[in-house]
């Protein structure tokens, strides 16, 4: 998962796995501080940028 503004440098944040095709994440940060969120398909979990084919991306509503 990416957290993303405008031309920034995505910020990773964290890998998580499926089971059976789902699953869940809990992560606690500022959406004022993003304005974008990301989820790739990775490769691996040590990538700095998305390297992945990108699955889902949505605009973060400010608060």
């Amino acid at each position: 998962m990416w957290l993303i503004k405008g031309k920034e440098t995505p910020v990773n944040a964290g890998t998580f796995m499926t089971h059976n095709g789902t699953g869940g994440l809990y992560y606690i940060f500022n959406p004022n501080n993003y304005d974008t969120i990301a989820i790739t398909l990775e490769p691996d979990a040590h990538g700095v940028m998305p390297r992945g084919k990108p699955v889902l991306a949505a605009a973060l509503v400010k608060s």
